[in-house]
């Protein structure tokens, strides 16, 4: 088993660094590296479907059939089931199913209450597809985006995931997003040390990168306003609309679809 998990890790490597020699040409690619398209252990998923080809609804129902979907998404599960089986949602619950766009959402809304009041949550689920140009593959993806009281906050699962499927096998595998060139961070450094006799967290201001000494009250509030990537997936046109949460402002990138990766805009 090391053996094996230290092989991909390699393949991953080399992989990375081909990739960045195809991204540093600047060019649409005509076919994706032999590295990528290679499913050498059993780490994929069987689309079924029925038809020519699949749409949205195949992808999403063969992703939560295998246990394919990131964690703390039983919300969405339970909503895809709903819909599955032509029962309404439940209350909090809305979910978007869009076919002809090759595009779905969900909105959840719900309450968590602690001693000190309540949390307003909500968690956005979009999914969608592409077509590649290559004429062999689609590209299905997912972003899961949550918010606390009104502002975008980062999770253990939130981000974009990315599945490429070959048209000829019917099966989807996971893809990192930086070998798409869709890898998004917020560029800001958020390291920091905590002082047990001063009792002081000693941070970075996340503008100016000056150095910070901040006291309890003041170091959750430095958390609280972490930056947050979020990503909009389109319901119509081809790109990723990126937006990156400040607590002052949002910075927005587009990443444009060539048939084949995105190209940051």
């Amino acid at each position: 088993m090391k053996k094996m998990i230290w092989t991909y890790i390699a393949a991953v490597l080399l992989l990375a660094g081909a990739w960045s020699d195809v991204q540093a040409q600047n060019k649409p690619l005509k076919s994706y590296p032999e590295d990528l398209l290679a499913v050498e252990y059993p780490y994929y998923t069987t689309v079924k479907f029925k038809g020519k080809a699949p749409g949205i609804c195949d992808f999403i129902t063969a992703n939560i059939n295998d246990d394919g979907m990131p964690m703390d998404t039983g919300d969405v599960i339970d909503a895809w089931n709903h819909y599955l089986r032509g029962e309404p949602q439940e209350k909090g619950s809305e979910l978007i199913v869009d076919k002809k766009n090759g595009y779905v959402s969900h909105v959840s809304d719900y309450t968590i209450e602690y001693d000190d009041g309540v949390l307003y949550c909500k968690s956005l689920y979009e999914m969608c597809f592409w077509n590649c140009a290559d004429g062999k593959h689609k590209l299905f993806a997912m972003s899961d985006n949550s918010m606390v009281n009104g502002r975008f906050k980062e999770g253990q699962t939130t981000g974009i995931y990315f599945y490429l499927y070959d048209n000829a096998r019917h099966i989807m595998w996971q893809v990192v997003d930086y070998l798409l060139g869709a890898e998004v961070d917020s560029g800001t450094e958020e390291g920091y040390e905590y002082n047990a006799e001063t009792k002081l967290h000693y941070v970075k201001d996340r503008e100016t990168g000056e150095p910070l000494a901040l006291n309890e009250e003041e170091f959750y509030k430095w958390l609280d306003e972490k930056p947050v990537v979020v990503y909009r997936l389109p319901r119509e046109g081809k790109d990723i609309i990126v937006e990156i949460q400040r607590a002052n402002r949002t910075d927005t990138v587009r990443l444009e679809w060539d048939g084949m990766m995105f190209n940051r805009k």
